[in-house]
């Protein structure tokens, strides 16, 4: 037999579903209270976390604060340092947009500090302005600073000073509110005291040299202080002529010249080089710095003559060798000379351009005078350039017995104009070479300034080729002057 199922009746199934039993329901709140309490719990940390995060970041916001004690500074103008009292309460930093302004200092730290504002003497002309920037973070501040100008300020005693034609000096007292410098207008014949004029009242002395011409000559002291000038004429009186006469070309005038009539070489004349032997010409001498090592002389004033002497000294002979500081494009060179004795000896009196970077030969040399004491009183002038020089043997030159040239002074010249070059001795031509007129630098490259050189050389290419003989030594060259004369 087969067992009987109960038949289910839904109806009354569903209410069981839903009902709850009182313990039911009252679990079911206590978890419903755990997620409310565990949901608030985690606001509040969340609430406490966000509090907690936002306090330092209040603080970092702090608004930088900056106070000076002046918006606007005015420093002299004569220069100086003006202060300003600065508070922050955090860093800044400081600029400023003018050069002429100092600041003692780039950054400002938290509290209170000097800033100190510098500048010198004010002779723009104008009142200059300036502006210094303060800043930190997106802050800034800003300070002007003022200087009015400096007017400058010259009085002199005399504007005007006439001496007479002979060597001699005159001064002038000067009244300055400021620094300012001199100079002359480029006169070889006068020289000044000082270079620059203090504040305050000094004396300023100008000296002059003889005046061997027969027309009297002017020349300008020009001071100046900033856009400021102001001039002292000096007026020499007329001389004498030369005594013992100069064969200078007509419509010449005396442009330079050293009569080496004081007590030394003048400095503001030459320069000494500093060689050691074989440098050139495979010459033996050393040149000395100076003209002058370990106390003896080897160029020196006497008598009112240049003495250049070469001598034996620590095993080697030293000797010197001269060049003027000014240089010349054209004219009348000339100099009186007495030529040193003795086999081995090797004088001149020449010229060498001032832009030399060409190169020897192609820059050109002009010797006006040369001897060698293996042929003595054989005196000769010589021009090299690119195509005439002595190492291709094509030099232009000419050599002549000069006599007594070793015994007594002879007079050594040169007129050098745009078209030629043409040398003399005792006024007496015995060379010229001619511009080829081909504006080619390799046959004339004599259209530029050169400069003058006095030296004594022992031994070498050609005042060593028959020997040299120490026992002459010491042996002197003297020149009672050297000129230039111009048109």
């Amino acid at each position: 037999m087969m067992s009987r199922v109960p038949a289910v009746r839904l109806g009354r199934i569903a209410p069981k579903v839903r009902s709850f039993s009182t313990d039911t329901r009252l679990i079911i709140k206590k978890v419903e209270m755990k997620r409310i309490l565990a949901t608030i719990t985690c606001l509040l940390m969340l609430t406490a976390c966000n509090g907690s995060e936002n306090t330092p970041d209040k603080r970092e916001e702090t608004v930088p604060e900056i106070t000076l004690s002046a918006e606007t500074v005015t420093i002299p103008e004569k220069g100086g340092t003006e202060r300003v009292n600065v508070k922050v309460n955090t860093v800044w930093s400081i600029k400023t947009d003018q050069s002429w302004l100092t600041l003692s200092a780039k950054e400002l730290y938290k509290g209170e500090s000097i800033l100190n504002l510098s500048a010198g003497e004010n002779l723009t002309g104008t009142t200059r302005e300036a502006t210094v920037s303060f800043t930190s973070g997106k802050e800034k501040k800003e300070l002007q600073v003022i200087q009015p100008c400096l007017v400058p300020e010259l009085t002199l005693s005399s504007t005007r000073l006439e001496l007479s034609g002979e060597a001699g000096s005159a001064s002038v007292t000067t009244e300055a509110n400021t620094t300012w410098t001199a100079e002359t207008d480029g006169a070889f014949w006068l020289k000044i005291s000082a270079k620059a004029i203090r504040s305050g009242s000094q004396e300023f002395t100008v000296t002059v040299l003889k005046n061997y011409s027969e027309e009297p000559r002017k020349a300008k002291v020009i001071f100046t202080s900033g856009s400021s000038k102001v001039e002292l004429e000096v007026i020499q009186a007329k001389g004498e002529p030369f005594a013992d006469g100069a064969f200078v070309p007509e419509g010449y005038q005396l442009a330079w010249h050293d009569e080496f009539d004081g007590e030394k070489v003048d400095p503001d004349n030459w320069r000494f080089e500093d060689w050691a032997p074989g440098r050139v010409n495979h010459e033996l001498q050393r040149y000395v710095a100076g003209g002058e090592r370990d106390g003896k002389k080897t160029a020196f004033v006497e008598d009112g003559a240049l003495n250049i002497r070469a001598m034996k000294h620590n095993g080697e002979v030293i000797s010197a060798r001269m060049n003027s500081k000014a240089a010349w494009k054209y004219g009348y060179m000339e100099a009186r000379i007495w030529l040193p004795k003795g086999l081995g000896t090797w004088p001149a009196f020449w010229m060498m351009p001032t832009d030399q970077s060409l190169g020897w030969p192609k820059c050109g040399e002009i010797d006006i005078l040369e001897e060698v004491g293996a042929n003595p009183e054989y005196t000769s002038s010589s021009i090299h350039t690119e195509s005439y020089n002595h190492v291709k043997n094509t030099q232009k030159t000419h050599e002549q017995l000069t006599e007594g040239a070793e015994n007594e002074y002879h007079i050594y010249s040169c007129r050098w104009t745009a078209e030629a070059l043409e040398f003399y001795v005792d006024g007496k031509l015995h060379l010229t070479f001619r511009n080829d007129g081909a504006g080619n630098v390799s046959t004339w490259p004599f259209d530029k300034e050169f400069f003058i050189i006095l030296n004594l050389a022992w031994g070498g290419d050609w005042g060593g080729y028959k020997g040299i003989d120490e026992s002459a030594l010491p042996t002197t060259m003297k020149i009672d002057y050297v000129r230039v004369y111009q048109k």
